[in-house]
């Protein structure tokens, strides 16, 4: 067996994995806190936590039961948000 034999088959089993574990991550929408989002945002968390009072903020997760559960934010969410509010001229937003 050549030196170099175990290194091909490390890199393979390597690559092997990968390939397994990608498809794995491009189906995760992660999900971000709220002080994540805010950041993301460029918002204050207080800023986000009145836009959720409002009904005004990216749609949200609240993370177990009662009101005092953690809120959580899906990327993908937050970003579907953002698009919606994008605009090429004050002249789109004013008509809306």
């Amino acid at each position: 067996m050549c030196p170099h034999d175990h290194s091909i088959d490390v890199r393979r089993r390597q690559e092997a994995d990968r390939a397994v574990a990608e498809p794995i991550k491009a189906k995760v929408d992660p999900f971000l806190t709220t002080v994540e989002c805010a950041d993301m945002l460029r918002l204050s968390p207080r800023t986000l936590e009145r836009m959720r009072v409002e009904g005004a903020g990216p749609r949200y997760v609240k993370a177990g039961p009662g009101v005092r559960a953690k809120v959580l934010y899906r990327l993908s969410d937050v970003t579907a948000w953002t698009t919606a509010r994008s605009f090429r001229s004050t002249s789109e937003y004013a008509a809306r």
